[in-house]
């Protein structure tokens, strides 16, 4: 779609506006002119649909005619054309979430190739993909949930099965000693591991009140927004601490446990990036816990108001529902210990999609509307010598 063909439907759209408004204000006449109008605008855009049947000469013949030869397009004109065309995108997204009758310009404009995505299944995936407003504004709010996927790896993938090469974690040996003029031996190849993944959808449903259709456009943004960054977020965490979970389990007893698995258990250039990530139980403990002379080990973090250090490590705290302390009368919080973008590798697709229905579903009986949300991820171990899943003993029973 060309950037003139954009400004003419946006333009139609304008008009067609107006003409209702006239209709509705009983101005006939006037809604007749702006109609004729309208006639003029639509006939350009088909002969402009009609002329992408055709291909223009690639090279200057006899029939060359200079005022066809294509321009570069200013940057500038690209840009604000592009932010109209984005604008009009969202307006027919949010009909279309409002469940409202699309009309063929709208249609056109949602159908169009720059906006659809395909499943990677068979057909279409059926649903309005998120407009790149929207995605923008998703993906700032999650950055206020405490995502973990700051912390690990993220691969962005555009098919839903495939693999990366990475280096592995080898021991490297020094080079030999060269005798003068003597045969130089080969030296150790390096070691790759690859590192399959297949994308998986994860989604769900939330019943809005059909009352919503009323709402400001602004407002209707504004909740699937937020709803979509917590979902992402604690679908993401949820992933990841299941992956985590995976690792060798060792049981810290006390504070010197954990600096013998930063100082000897992590490889050195490991424990460089290295962060703590526990549940409220476990920071809560290592809260409590003092220095010879009696200083807090939790410091704060002088580049953050909102983090503590531990031995000048990041803590992370995930709540208790999400990472769950272990046992009854011993209690065992974990506390993760390494660098988890060594460790886990997150394969993002990069896809949020929304559609929605006030028919089926049962909105037609609940007299609501149904948006379903997907995004599409898949979660793997690169290496897990790269972190220890600690188990911090917080509370001992009688006779352990």
């Amino acid at each position: 779609m060309t950037k003139k063909e954009r400004e003419l439907r946006a333009q139609l759209q304008e008009m067609k506006k107006a003409a209702d408004k006239l209709i509705e204000d009983g101005k006939t006449e006037e809604a007749r002119s702006k109609m004729d109008e309208m006639k003029g605008v639509r006939s350009q855009i088909e002969l402009l649909v009609e002329a992408r049947s055709f291909e223009m000469p690639s090279v200057k013949g006899e029939n060359y005619v200079p005022e066809l030869e294509r321009k570069d397009p200013d940057p500038k004109d690209e840009k604000r054309s592009d932010e109209k065309y984005q604008e009009e995108y969202r307006r027919v997204f949010l009909i279309g979430l409002r469940g409202q009758k699309l009309s063929s310009d709208d249609r056109s404009i949602l159908e169009s190739t720059e906006n659809r995505a395909m499943s990677g299944d068979t057909g279409e995936d059926g649903g309005l993909i998120v407009p790149q407003d929207i995605s923008t504004q998703i993906n700032e709010l999650k950055r206020q949930w405490n995502p973990l996927e700051q912390y690990v790896r993220v691969e962005n993938v555009a098919t839903r099965s495939g693999s990366r090469v990475f280096e592995a974690n080898s021991d490297l040996t020094p080079f030999e000693v060269l005798e003068e003029m003597g045969q130089t031996p080969e030296i150790q190849n390096p070691k790759f591991s690859s590192l399959n993944y297949a994308i998986k959808d994860y989604g769900g449903i939330l019943p809005l009140p059909n009352s919503f259709k009323a709402d400001t456009d602004q407002n209707i943004m504004a909740y699937i927004a937020r709803w979509f960054a917590k979902k992402s977020v604690v679908t993401r965490n949820s992933l990841i601490l299941a992956l985590a979970n995976t690792l060798a389990k060792k049981d810290l007893k006390d504070v010197n446990a954990i600096k013998t698995v930063l100082n000897v258990g992590l490889d050195p250039a490991i424990k460089i990036n290295s962060i703590f990530i526990t549940n409220q139980d476990g920071f809560n403990f290592l809260d409590s816990l003092m220095d010879g002379n009696g200083r807090p080990l939790l410091q704060p973090d002088p580049t953050s108001a909102t983090n503590q250090l531990l031995f000048g490590k990041q803590v992370v705290v995930i709540s208790n529902r999400f990472l769950q302390t272990t046992g009854t009368t011993t209690k065992k919080a974990p506390l993760i210990i390494g660098d988890l973008n060594e460790t886990i590798t997150l394969f993002d697709r990069q896809q949020q999609s929304i559609a929605s229905t006030d028919v089926g579903a049962g909105a037609f009986e609940t007299n609501s509307t149904k948006v379903r949300g997907i995004e599409r991820e898949d979660v793997r171990i690169f290496d897990n010598e790269a972190a220890v899943f600690g188990q911090l003993t917080i509370t001992t029973g009688t006779g352990a």
